[in-house]
């Protein structure tokens, strides 16, 4: 958000607040340092996105090579935004919107498979971020292990357990210690859903970025959307809650360049050596004639298992949920049932191994499971909710 700020401490909580001390004015000493730095695959393993945040920088870049502070590259960045106007509703449109600066953006091309590259990002006016470093996708084909960090709706939490717009979500902090003890063993970050509990709050995003940069510089962090930063009444979703405070996508979709059809489709797959890896929306229409229910088809279909032999699903709400939620029409088994319905003869058709899936904050497994049989050979499906938010204790 780029701006000046001045910090109070509050006695009394939420429900008493009372001013006991103000700051001077904080600000910044280089207004367009490189922040919020993160990587994502291509649908082609040969490419690496680098995305990072500036305030107004006119010549972005990327510095890149094969050895650590040797730059045999440069690449100059597209840079985007978005506005308040851009999403639809409160609070993502008033009084929690805050600029989010430029985001800038480099398809690095041409990489070399399982090799390591160390690049910088930033300009020549304003100077560059610290050194990070990634290894270059394995095409398929390869028989290599395939190493994932897998989960859903994490959140951000503070150090100190301080202040939280919304519930506080401080087991963020444990997943995010996990994801760094184990990065340079991680191939893969899959977030799959409620992915900064920002509702509407924009500097949250930001905290979110800088929570997991040194994760998510140096490993692809790729994620599904979830309702926490989807629905909204008429938002064209699936759902009409109010989830999203406002965003209704955006935010998410502008920061998180995942190669997707198009904007507001937010599905797509990629190949990781032996892994093809398929990500749906549940916030959109997957029926089928819909715009997802067809790529899903289409993708599915096209999948080579001799290139690829496991195929991994991953969406936000379940299909397979331990849950007493029968609300109509968000509750979880709901959901599950129609996902059963329209998406389940799809996995075992086309024999998808393993899917993923979050919403529900608690971690379950089924045995190879097809309308809700155990099947030798179907699909087994674990659900890696508990990243963050507080648990879920709607169990049957």
């Amino acid at each position: 958000m780029r701006a000046p700020i001045i910090m109070a401490f509050l006695r009394g909580g939420f429900k008493t607040p009372t001013l006991a001390s103000v700051s001077g004015l904080v600000t910044f000493q280089n207004w367009n340092e490189p922040l919020q730095t993160h990587l994502a695959l291509t649908d082609d393993p040969t490419e690496m996105i680098v995305v990072w945040v500036t305030k107004n920088s006119s010549n972005p870049q990327v510095k890149w090579g094969t050895a650590s502070g040797d730059y045999t590259h440069i690449l100059d960045a597209d840079s985007s935004s978005y506005s308040a106007s851009d999403m639809c509703g409160s609070p993502a449109i008033d009084f929690g919107y805050r600029d989010p600066g430029l985001l800038h953006k480099a398809k690095l091309s041409g990489l070399q498979p399982g090799l390591t590259y160390y690049y910088t990002c930033g300009d020549q006016q304003f100077g560059w971020s610290q050194e990070f470093s990634f290894r270059a996708a394995m095409p398929a084909f390869f028989e290599t292990t395939t190493r994932v960090s897998a989960f859903g709706d994490m959140g951000v939490a503070e150090l100190d357990d301080s202040r939280q717009i919304v519930s506080p979500e401080q087991p963020a902090i444990n997943t995010t210690r996990l994801l760094n003890y184990y990065r340079d063993e991680t191939d893969v970050v899959l977030h799959i859903g409620d992915i900064a509990y920002a509702v509407g709050y924009a500097a949250t995003w930001e905290e979110f970025f800088d929570q997991v940069q040194s994760v998510a510089a140096n490993v692809p962090y790729m994620v599904c959307i979830g309702n926490h930063e989807r629905d909204f009444p008429g938002s064209n979703g699936l759902f009409n809650g109010t989830d999203s405070g406002g965003e209704c996508g955006v935010p998410h979709e502008r920061r998180f360049p995942m190669p997707r059809p198009a904007l507001d489709q937010a599905w797509y797959g990629f190949d990781y050596g032996s892994a093809h890896f398929v990500l749906m929306s549940t916030e959109h229409f997957f029926y089928p004639g819909s715009p997802q229910y067809q790529f899903l088809e289409t993708h599915l279909k096209a999948v080579d298992r001799t290139r690829t032999p496991w195929l991994i699903f991953a969406g936000h709400r379940p299909m397979y949920i331990d849950s007493t939620n029968y609300d109509i029409p968000a509750g979880d088994q709901t959901v599950a049932r129609e996902l059963r319905k329209y998406v389940e003869p799809l996995l075992n058709e086309y024999r998808v191994d393993v899917a993923f899936w979050g919403h529900h904050h608690s971690y379950q497994r089924t045995c190879p499971v097809y309308q809700e049989h155990c099947t030798e050979g179907a699909t087994t499906h674990i659900v890696i909710g508990m990243a963050g938010k507080g648990l879920s204790k709607n169990v049957l």
